[in-house]
């Protein structure tokens, strides 16, 4: 009997140990690793309403005649009419697929993991589109809510009229308790922001803002809220009252204009109860399975029907921006 000398070779492919009565496969956990971001926290504190029609309709009443100082002894008076504006919005639709070929399908049962890969992978065409859905509350890309030049949304961010910016050495904290005050401010129209909105990097430069100037006196990291269920976030006092101060990286930063080294890091001022998604059908997604096919696809569609709606667009929101140094994000 002759003893053959032992030889490296390549078995990553195939085992991860080979030994006398042993023979380890490659093996992994059924859970994929999976922490991307899927949604908007706007999406969570929207009010969803049905929409009207092809084109979702309402009034907007933009002023309230005043009354006359008269004569008590001689009392006249002169019929108005107050303005109403009716307004419209072209509903969207944001869809989503995935295919199952018969031979994956039949291979996966065969191992016993299809059903789990399916699920998510339904589940993940469903997410796409609350993916596309939350980036496109903020920054989608059409110019006007009534005459669509695009299929995507009018992002909240261009709806907004009423704007703002807050330069290099600006207060970041000034400048929004100053737009604050200024809609609380307003004899015409009564409104009171409920929530600011603010690009986590932004938010970062706000922060340190507060640390470096030593201005805890505004109480921005003594006080908390609940924004959506178990999310809790850092809130300032206002004109408004005490406003939570959400990070939200779907708002639009683009690099600033002028200067490539800063970003104009988005920032917005909302009025909640003014903010509306209009859908059609129901408020979340629908999903189709077509079935096998000639081709042997096993095809899942899903599609969600609706848009955004800032009501009172010049003067219960605003955007702004703050500029700042870039930082990149991961990603």
């Amino acid at each position: 009997m002759s003893v053959t000398e032992a030889q490296w070779v390549d078995l990553s492919a195939a085992a991860q140990i080979v030994a006398p009565g042993s023979i380890v496969v490659e093996e992994f956990q059924k859970e994929i690793t999976d922490a991307l971001r899927r949604n908007s926290i706007l999406d969570g504190r929207l009010e969803y309403l049905p929409a009207t029609g092809d084109f979702t309709s309402y009034f907007e009443q933009t002023e309230v005649k005043e009354g006359t100082f008269v004569d008590p002894q001689n009392p006249t008076s002169t019929p108005v009419a107050n303005n109403r504006v009716q307004r419209s919005a072209k509903v969207k639709a944001v869809t989503n697929a995935t295919n199952f070929g018969h031979y994956n399908i039949t291979l996966g049962q065969q191992q016993g993991n299809f059903t789990e890969l399916q699920a998510k992978d339904v589940k993940d065409m469903i997410n796409g589109i609350s993916l596309a859905h939350g980036k496109n509350l903020w920054r989608g890309n059409d110019t006007a809510l009534a005459t669509p030049t695009t299929f995507q949304y009018m992002g909240i961010q261009k709806q907004i009229v009423n704007t703002f910016d807050i330069g290099p050495d600006a207060s970041i904290i000034a400048g929004i308790r100053a737009k604050i005050a200024a809609i609380v401010g307003s004899e015409k129209y009564e409104t009171r922001p409920t929530a600011i909105y603010i690009d986590p990097i932004g938010h970062f430069y706000l922060e340190e803002e507060v640390r470096i100037a030593g201005e805890n006196n505004v109480k921005i990291s003594g006080m908390s809220k609940t924004v959506v269920a178990g999310i809790e976030v850092i809130s300032i006092t206002t004109a408004a009252g005490v406003l939570p101060i959400i990070p939200e990286p779907f708002i639009s930063s683009p690099v600033n204009a002028t200067d490539n080294t800063m970003t104009d890091y988005g920032v917005v001022i909302l009025t909640e109860p003014m903010v509306e998604f209009h859908y059609v059908g129901k408020k979340d997604a629908y999903v189709f399975q077509l079935g096998t096919t000639a081709d042997l696809q096993m095809k899942f569609v899903g599609i969600k029907y609706g848009c955004p709606i800032a009501k009172g667009a010049s003067y219960a929101h605003a955007a702004g921006r703050i500029i700042r140094p870039t930082i990149a994000k991961v990603g």
